[in-house]
């Protein structure tokens, strides 16, 4: 831009020495140019501002996306960490079930018949075996309210 209002002003130079049935002419022509000139300035000055305003919505809205994406990762690592948490308590109520009946089993074979102590046993780990149940039950809520979001 600053070379063609220099190269305008160079015209003006060599117009202000030409024959002088030429000059009017000349600096019609060049009067001409510098509004042409001046017209195409502000047609680039309203484009740099269109663009500047663009590129401000285009990263606007990119930084909406991103935004959106990290709210949905947040929650897709909330699902996986209840869904940890689920399968170790399953693990834990399957072992925990598990050896309270072969504990039992031992007991009748050997005895051939259930002794108070197992009974006692017995009481203590169907007691725990609910705890887990509640405890499982409670994370599936949780989990199946997850799922529904």
């Amino acid at each position: 831009m600053n070379k063609l209002s220099g190269l305008i002003d160079r015209i003006v130079e060599l117009a202000s020495s030409a024959p002088e049935e030429y000059k009017t002419q000349l600096s019609r022509r060049v009067a001409k140019l510098r509004a042409t000139f001046k017209k195409q300035q502000e047609r680039c000055i309203e484009f740099l501002q269109l663009s500047e305003e663009y590129a401000d919505k285009y990263l606007l809205s990119i930084s909406s996306e991103i935004r959106q994406q990290s709210s949905f990762l947040d929650m897709l690592e909330k699902r996986l960490d209840m869904a940890k948490t689920l399968r170790r308590q399953a693990v834990d109520l399957r072992k925990s079930y598990e050896s309270g009946t072969v504990a039992n089993m031992k007991d009748v074979r050997a005895t051939g018949k259930t002794s108070p102590c197992c009974l006692q046993k017995k009481n203590a780990e169907t007691s725990y075996f609910q705890h887990y149940c509640s405890r499982f039950q409670r994370t599936l809520t949780c989990l199946a309210k997850w799922t529904l979001s």
